[in-house]
């Protein structure tokens, strides 16, 4: 686990995680490069007390939509995995590396965003032959304290171009995320140290 944060609205500690790598590479026998490619999805999850995901034992398949056993523990790409395991509350593509997670509570941006939670992505090395991807921010829409409706695109470029996103030769990468106090968004890049503020101006 990278990104955590609280959600407000239901007092609730919410993770990201960061998905294995090299299913392909590792055990081709049960996973195609495409495959190893996708999977498994970067997570995010609920937590409680006394909450289990699975790690090591398990990784969740986005496509299938599944907890599938990890090949270590006897799976083969196609086995589910058995035991009292938490489903994830939203699961988002391979490899894209979540490194912040942030509830926004601001008041700056406009009223969908509020209490929904922004994600920095910071950027895939390992999804050949498939492009690189993620290098950006999203917002994933929360209504009563859970995920509700599909994840967008928020902060884009931070790579520089479509070039340099899809060979993995990002300018910039997202890392992390805080709020300012006037509901500006901060958004930190690990690779030439810039820190961004994202600001909201509502046209006259």
């Amino acid at each position: 686990m990278v990104g955590l944060d609280w959600n407000s609205q239901d007092n609730q500690l919410f993770v990201m995680q960061h998905g294995r790598d090299q299913l392909s590479d590792n055990w081709p026998q049960f996973y195609t490069e495409k495959q190893s490619a996708q999977l498994p999805a970067e997570c995010l999850y609920a937590l409680k007390k006394g909450d289990n995901a699975g790690w090591p034992y398990l990784y969740y398949d986005q496509l299938q939509h599944k907890k599938m056993q990890g090949p270590e523990y006897g799976g083969d790409g196609k086995k589910e995995a058995t035991g009292n395991y938490i489903d994830p509350a939203a699961a988002y593509p391979g490899h894209m590396a979540p490194d912040g997670l942030l509830f926004y509570t601001g008041t700056m941006f406009p009223a969908k965003y509020r209490n929904g939670a922004f994600i920095a992505f910071h950027g895939s090395w390992n999804r050949a032959p498939e492009p690189q991807a993620g290098y950006y921010v999203v917002f994933q829409p929360f209504k009563d304290g859970k995920p509700s409706g599909q994840w967008e695109v928020f902060a884009d470029n931070f790579s520089g171009s479509a070039e340099k996103t899809a060979s993995g030769r990002a300018d910039h990468r997202p890392c992390g995320l805080a709020q300012g106090p006037d509901g500006s968004l901060y958004v930190s890049d690990d690779q030439k140290g810039t820190i961004y503020r994202i600001v909201y101006t509502a046209k006259k």
